[in-house]
């Protein structure tokens, strides 16, 4: 095995054992707000609280693209109770 294949066989398994130790940031951590003023009120609520299962939350990145569990939701009253828009709580975040 040449040198260069030896140093990027090491580099890289150095890189992923990194990679695996470091935890991101934004799981677990509500890192931002919903959007205030106007004529929309926005809720900040739990994403568990909407009773979305788990399979399908993954396929809406704009329910918990930041992953930390929370979003923003609106009524939307003339579509009868129940009914919301929802959207990640980025508003604020760094």
């Amino acid at each position: 095995m040449s040198t260069f294949r030896r140093f990027a066989l090491v580099f890289g398994l150095a890189a992923i054992a990194a990679a695996l130790l470091v935890p991101s940031t934004a799981v677990g951590k509500n890192i931002g707000g919903c959007p205030e003023g106007g004529s929309d009120k926005w809720d900040l609520v739990t994403v568990e609280s909407l009773g979305v299962p788990p399979e399908d939350q993954s396929g809406l990145a704009s329910l918990d693209g930041n992953g930390d569990g929370w979003t923003c939701i609106k009524p939307l009253p003339p579509f009868g109770e129940g009914a919301f828009v929802f959207r990640d709580n980025t508003v604020g975040s760094a």
